[in-house]
């Protein structure tokens, strides 16, 4: 261990939404005054601060605790401090791995201050049990906080994050809904097409030549920035047909309220799963409808009816592989009955959608498709077999030298942030000197430390591309093995084509030279 002028501290803290409401001694201010104000003290060095507002302390992924570990892991800290050992965590295992594993293992010094823990003195024999009563009061808390909102949900509290398309909040109540007379008179607009039998698509076309403004463009709008990024997908009026489904079958409109649609199973992990509609918390009449009871039935009754029966005796052999080469969507399956007989195809329906994104038509008839792949999976599978396309591949392969081009990228990431880390020791050298004031102290500190943390991500995507590089031959094995089941087939199966096929990417028509041509490119499993 260093001696004491020798530790390079990172002051980490953390405050959730759930510690928020024990008071000010556990606000992020206070935590840094007071570490801070410690190591004044005790004459340590400290390296930098580390912050996570807004997390809880059962998950470990937290974006300032990451950078630590990292900054951990490249020898730059020696020294963690925190207010006390919850700060540092409230699941008891993974605390534990670091108190007693991980930190012992990099020569890292760990302080709880309010805990009396000190990794330096032999005497923490009492952290383990702190570590569990942390965890059962997250457990606890989480109990408490499952049965309170049960509790509302019950009474028929509005308990949501954002409010229905047609209501906002009661401003003498958070937990109420009142009518908001601008988009409940486009709901009403919707609900009376809807017992006319216009479709969605037809109802999307309407509500944009009437210029109504689309859900989303109507709460930036209204101020609400959390929209802002769904906002600038579409046009100010470009409705679409999910929007409006949901709207039609939204309960909220007859003045009941719908809770308990997802829930929580554990308490560590967070995730949610959606509740079965019938088993879902059910008030009636708890706000006022835009839309009368019977209306909002006879409505789902249509809604019932416009089922489609299948049209067609086609096995969808292709589904969920076909995709547009421009846009990337996967490709729709129709067919049309113009000429006689029914005629199926594929087409991406981007081209109408989102031009901004497709602008070409990307369509092919299913005969046609269906004639291409069979020639050409009955030539890949010739070629496996003679091995002819796995030398083809391997050659390819070497002759791109990918992993010297990455391995080129990591040695000049890692060189640069090399760089950084003297750069930013060297700056604080001369801002303790005194040979630098505080503002282009800062100033400078921001920009190393953004580049830093862009650099570090670039680290990470290369990695991660390093660790794909496998090796082409045995996948190419993998792919000859499924290959040979098909040897000699005579029609193309939907199990075989998912076997050997990744996706179809497929072009639009061009003309060339007075010929008709377009591009199939076919990505097979394994090996692209």
């Amino acid at each position: 261990m260093e001696q004491l002028g020798f530790y390079r501290v990172a002051i980490y803290c953390r405050l959730s939404q759930d510690d928020g409401q024990e008071g000010d001694s556990n606000s992020i201010t206070t935590q840094k005054a007071m570490l801070e104000k410690y190591c004044k003290e005790q004459g340590f060095a400290i390296y930098d601060f580390y912050v996570d507002d807004g997390y809880s302390g059962l998950r470990f992924d937290r974006p300032d605790f990451t950078r630590m570990l990292n900054d951990i892991d490249t020898k730059k800290v020696n020294l963690v401090i925190t207010k006390d050992l919850s700060r540092l965590g409230r699941d008891y295992i993974q605390t534990g791995y670091y108190t007693e594993i991980y930190f012992p293992n990099n020569d890292i010094r760990y302080i709880a201050l309010h805990d009396g823990v000190d990794t330096l003195r032999p005497d923490n024999d009492i952290a383990p049990f702190k570590n569990i009563l942390n965890d059962m009061y997250a457990k606890d808390l989480s109990r408490k906080v499952k049965s309170a909102k049960r509790l509302q949900a019950t009474r028929g509290d509005f308990m949501s994050g954002q409010c229905a398309y047609g209501y906002k909040r009661d401003p003498n109540n958070k937990h109420k809904l009142v009518i908001d007379s601008e988009p409940a008179e486009v709901v009403r607009e919707i609900y009376r097409l809807a017992l006319t039998g216009m479709g969605t698509k037809a109802m999307a076309k309407y509500l944009k030549a009437k210029g109504y403004l689309t859900p989303s463009h109507y709460k930036v709008k209204q101020g609400d920035t959390r929209f802002i990024k769904t906002a600038g997908t579409r046009g100010e009026c470009d409705w679409i047909q999910t929007t409006i489904w949901n709207i039609l079958r939204d309960m909220v409109y007859v003045g009941d309220m719908e809770n308990s649609k997802y829930q929580i199973k554990n308490y560590k992990t967070k995730k949610k799963t959606k509740v079965p509609k019938d088993q879902r918390i059910v008030v009636k009449d708890t706000h006022e409808a835009i839309i009368d009871r019977e209306a909002f039935n006879r409505v789902q009754e249509l809604i019932s009816f416009r089922h489609r029966t299948r049209k067609h005796n086609y096995t969808n052999i292709f589904k969920s592989i076909v995709f547009c080469s421009e846009c990337g969507y996967r490709l729709m399956f129709g067919w049309n009955d113009k000429n006689i007989g029914k005629r199926f195809y594929y087409q991406c329906h981007n081209r109408y959608l989102r031009p901004d994104k497709c602008r070409h038509r990307h369509y092919i008839k299913y005969n046609e498709l269906y004639e291409v792949i069979s020639q050409r999976l009955k030539l890949a599978i010739e070629n496996l077999q003679q091995d002819t396309l796995v030398q083809n591949i391997s050659d390819e392969c070497q002759s791109e030298n990918r992993n010297d081009k990455i391995l080129v990228d990591k040695k000049k990431v890692e060189t640069r942030l090399s760089v950084l880390d003297r750069l930013v020791k060297r700056l604080y050298e001369d801002y303790a000197c005194e040979q630098l004031d505080m503002g282009n102290y800062q100033r400078l500190l921001t920009e190393y430390q953004t580049e830093q943390k862009t650099l570090n991500k670039q680290l990470q995507t290369i990695t991660v591309e390093l660790s794909k590089e496998t090796d082409q031959s045995e996948n190419l094995q993998k792919l000859k093995k499924i290959a040979e089941q098909y040897l000699d087939f005579n029609e193309l199966t939907s199990n075989m084509l998912h076997q050997l096929i990744d996706r179809i990417e497929i072009g639009h028509t061009e003309v060339i030279d007075n010929e008709k041509r377009q591009e199939i490119n076919i990505v097979y499993r394994f090996v692209g």
